[in-house]
């Protein structure tokens, strides 16, 4: 075979190679991304002490994924993971690493969890703004340890320390009386409380027996905290009403006071007016009562006397008897110098046949 022959084959045979090797990892990839495969992230961290191969990725404290490979890189160290490809994480997340305790392994928590907006996809990559540690314990001794250092006094110095020296002494300086007043009147309360026990006790057995019996009562408690809330949320939607009806009633006692003293005069008139009459009627109480007790028999006898189908009205005058005694009859006769028997015997039949009120006009005439 030509030898320009053979180096084609060997082209195209590589050129096939590396086509279907590119074909094979598309359709992994698009296998992948179809089945929700795994979706690679790396983020940078500060520290990564404590975090292994193979520790939890979670999400609200649920698994999603795994630690797959810790690179160091100077300062920094470099995490791959793999998360779960249906899990949705928002694009804005951090990266915290978790210590559950002291001594447990830690793990990785994306926060915060995912609401709405853009997600984190394969291959995105997480900057150290957007990573988190904890404080490691030994940096937190040392810190200790140096605040600690920072409060000794000084060699040939001791009991006078930084703390006592600037704090103390200045705080307690001159407050030596104030102080023992206080602690005398704490041992007093406390002196009080010992001598008084048993009140103190009885106080505490009454309250026991009183949270027992709302406890074996809660219900009707709850009910009336219920109706309770129902009736402070109902005068609270009808504040508008009451604040106006309260305001009618403002201006209406307030025209009612103006209107009043406006009228001041004829109101004392008028309650004077009404005393007398109170008074008169107090007076003749006895003739009040008569007519209260008189009136229905008068008002039925009235009733009685009319003939309704007739339309006419029975009446019997008892004009046989003396006219108020005669007095009455003589002062008339005396006044229109009238001379009958009527005026002398007060008897209307003895006036004659018109009951003495021809001469009674003619008296008047003069």
């Amino acid at each position: 075979m030509n030898p320009l022959n053979i180096d084609l084959v060997k082209k195209s045979a590589k050129a096939l190679v590396i086509g279907a090797s590119a074909l094979a990892l598309g359709s992994c990839s698009m296998v992948n991304s179809l089945v929700g495969g795994d979706m690679l992230i790396t983020a940078d961290f500060e520290n990564i002490a404590g975090m292994y191969e193979g520790n939890p990725i979670t999400v609200l404290g649920l698994e999603v994924g795994k630690v797959d490979k810790i690179i160091p890189h100077g300062d920094l160290v470099e995490v791959h993971m793999s998360i779960d490809g249906d899990v949705e994480i928002p694009k804005s997340a951090k990266a915290v690493v978790i210590s559950p305790s002291i001594v447990t392994n830690r793990h990785i928590e994306f926060t915060p969890r995912y609401v709405e907006g853009e997600t984190l996809e394969d291959g995105d990559h997480l900057p150290l703004e957007k990573t988190d540690v904890p404080v490691e314990l030994d940096t937190m001794l040392k810190t200790i340890d140096q605040f600690a250092d920072a409060l000794k006094p000084q060699e040939g110095q001791e009991g006078v320390g930084p703390l006592s020296g600037r704090v103390l002494y200045p705080m307690l300086n001159g407050q030596g009386g104030k102080m023992r007043d206080t602690l005398n009147a704490l041992s007093g309360a406390l002196k009080v409380g010992v001598d008084n026990k048993g009140a103190i006790a009885n106080i505490i057995t009454k309250l026991n027996e009183l949270t027992t019996m709302l406890a074996e009562n809660d219900q009707a408690v709850r009910d009336f905290s219920n109706q309770a809330t129902q009736m402070t949320t109902m005068l609270a939607e009808q504040a508008p009403g009451l604040q106006a009806t309260l305001q009618q009633l403002y201006d209406f006692l307030n025209n009612t006071s103006s209107i009043f003293g406006q009228h001041q005069d004829q109101l004392v008139d008028t309650l004077t007016r009404m005393n007398t009459v109170i008074d008169q009627l107090r007076q003749n109480s006895h003739g009040v009562t008569e007519v209260v007790d008189v009136a229905p028999m008068l008002l039925q006898n009235i009733h009685r006397s009319m003939n309704y189908e007739q339309g006419y009205v029975r009446l019997h005058a008892l004009i046989g008897t003396n006219l108020a005694g005669g007095e009455i009859v003589s002062l008339f006769c005396e006044r229109i110098q009238m001379r009958s028997d009527g005026c002398r015997t007060g008897r209307p039949e003895d006036f004659g046949p018109d009951f003495g009120l021809t001469a009674a006009l003619l008296g008047l005439t003069k």
